[in-house]
């Protein structure tokens, strides 16, 4: 389903690419990290019990059938929230498979995309903007990713153990981007690029700071990161929050995601909770010095 405007065939096609891999880039250095490779379905995993870093994508209804399903069950196991989502015209009867095996339906995901990507204008004077290149900067933005996402800050060392920005492996750059204010660490993003597609994710700003262009400036830096490396298109799934934001920089509505999750009930999720927290003993026993507290600049 799209709007005026779609972009066709093999661009949309890279698009959708994008969106998956850059999850992967974030879920890759998780604990139980695998992905699945399917002909028209890619899925993802990690031992985070979350459903935003458990997905199944289906690109079609053929690799959606009832046994498909099941195989998705049993790949993300019953310690996990997992979600569904689905691309192309038959991406409804994909959630009538979905819905028939129990799983909910949750808010639907736009695709939006910037074509032809230009530079965007200076960030505000307040803002400074730099690469993330080291464990220290990196640590800056886990604490403005954090903040801005309500996430617990204790995870961080699971979730960022180290500035990886290459994977040769699936032929993705990855650039993270941390905003100080007054000193202060207070805004993020990254983009990963894949087949000249910059997907951008993880805009956030800290609360107290918002209103003052930050997230605009943010998305611009990952733009303009991306069109270096030879980005020809910027593509991400917007929020409600960020959808104004980007329609105004220029981006369109090109794709739609709709989505289904599997929850958890109420005695696993206690005890996801306790997964959580051996994965964070665990990280901080093998890798004690991998990620410092955040340090500002």
């Amino acid at each position: 389903m799209a709007g005026p405007g779609t972009p066709e065939g093999g661009l949309l096609e890279r698009c959708h690419r994008n969106y998956w891999e850059t999850l992967w880039q974030y879920v890759r250095w998780i604990p139980g990290a695998a992905r699945r490779d399917l002909p028209t379905a890619t899925w993802i995993r990690c031992d985070l019990p979350s459903s935003l870093s458990n997905v199944a994508f289906f690109t079609s209804l053929g690799s959606a059938s009832q046994d498909t399903f099941r195989e998705a069950r049993a790949f993300f196991g019953p310690k996990v929230p997992w979600r569904v989502l689905a691309t192309g015209p038959r991406a409804v009867e994909v959630g009538t498979v979905a819905t028939g095996l129990g799983l909910r339906p949750a808010p639907n995901e736009p695709g939006m995309i910037l074509d032809p990507v230009h530079s965007g204008p200076p960030p505000p004077d307040s803002l400074t903007i730099r690469l993330v290149t080291d464990r220290g900067s990196l640590a800056d933005f886990g604490v403005a990713w954090s903040e801005a996402f309500r996430f617990p800050r204790w995870v961080l060392p699971v979730i960022l153990p180290d500035p990886r920005a290459e994977d040769r492996e699936r032929g993705a750059q990855n650039r993270f981007f941390v905003g100080y204010s007054s000193g202060r660490p207070v805004a993020c993003s990254t983009v990963t690029i894949t087949e000249r597609v910059a997907g951008i994710a993880s805009v956030g700003t800290v609360r107290s700071f918002r209103g003052r262009g930050f997230g605009t400036a943010m998305t611009w830096a990952a733009v303009d990161a991306g069109r270096t490396l030879d980005a020809d298109v910027s593509y991400l799934a917007a929020t409600p929050m960020g959808y104004p934001v980007y329609e105004r920089m220029g981006f369109r509505r090109a794709a739609e995601y709709p989505s289904w999750q599997a929850p958890l009930g109420f005695f696993r999720s206690l005890g996801a909770l306790w997964t959580v927290r051996r994965m964070v003993r665990d990280r901080r026993r093998s890798h004690p010095n991998a990620f410092p507290g955040g340090r500002g600049q």
